[in-house]
């Protein structure tokens, strides 16, 4: 369905654009001119090597860190800037406006991060109300909205460190839908896991993607994304190498994805 709305609305704006991207940490130059197109509904999924850059582009995406040159879009937004004095001037936005883009997305992280002195409930609600000043009876109930969604209605009440790996990472997926974000981003969700946990955390996400969210998932989960993923991207060195529908996985082009293949299928 999302795919066919897709191809029937070929002229439809990106939900993130990547422009001429570059990231240096002092003399790291992490990334180095980085383009890319995220389309709405859609699911991107961003493979390579550790120290390849992935992790750092969708932090950019979300402003955790500030990008040392080109642009980055979403929603139709230049995102940490404004222009001035015509196309060529910038000027950084202040924290309350960088605060009202980052609220566009979520962000699901390798480790949890819950807050360990709330219960599951407590950790969903705490934006809502904190952040987006919902009501603590609407946030509350958004919250146990969410948490049935990701199958742990039953574990409102538990803490982190009552609960397993997965049912925590699920916990963080709830929570950043309870934001009613435009666009999810995931940094390697699964990797944190025992092996038998995953499945559940990749299942969740199948579902979120199904019901339209537009998703960037860092993944070294083949499977997944050959399955899910409408677009993927193989980063290497800080540059995309190749991208391309879910074939390239089974028909890779470059010798450097051919080698990361090898190393992960």
């Amino acid at each position: 369905m999302m795919k066919q709305q897709q191809t029937e609305q070929g002229s439809e704006q990106p939900a993130i654009v990547v422009r001429g991207v570059h990231k240096a940490f002092g003399g790291l130059h992490v990334l180095r001119g980085i383009d890319l197109d995220v389309m709405p509904g859609t699911v991107t999924a961003i493979l390579g090597p550790s120290g390849s850059g992935k992790s750092t582009l969708l932090r950019l995406m979300n402003q955790l860190e500030e990008r040392t040159a080109g642009d980055i879009i979403v929603g139709g937004e230049l995102t940490g800037y404004k222009r001035i004095n015509g196309a060529q001037g910038l000027q950084r936005l202040d924290d309350k406006e960088i605060a009202r883009q980052r609220s566009k997305i979520g962000m699901v992280f390798q480790r949890f991060n819950l807050f360990p002195h709330m219960t599951a409930l407590g950790n969903v609600m705490e934006a809502p109300v904190h952040v987006a000043g919902v009501s603590k009876a609407q946030a509350r109930a958004e919250a146990i909205q969410q948490l049935e969604r990701v199958g742990l209605g039953d574990r409102l009440d538990y803490y982190p460190a009552q609960l397993s790996g997965g049912q925590q990472q699920r916990v963080a997926i709830a929570r950043a839908l309870a934001m009613h974000p435009q666009i999810m981003l995931f940094d390697e969700p699964t990797s944190a896991l025992d092996p038998e946990l995953v499945g559940e955390v990749l299942g969740v996400m199948k579902q979120v993607a199904a019901q339209g969210m537009t998703m960037v998932v860092v993944t070294h989960e083949m499977g997944f994304a050959r399955e899910v993923a409408q677009q993927i991207v193989f980063m290497d060195e800080g540059v995309v190498v190749e991208q391309g529908g879910p074939a390239i996985i089974d028909h890779p082009q470059s010798p450097r994805f051919q080698a990361f293949l090898q190393t992960v299928l």
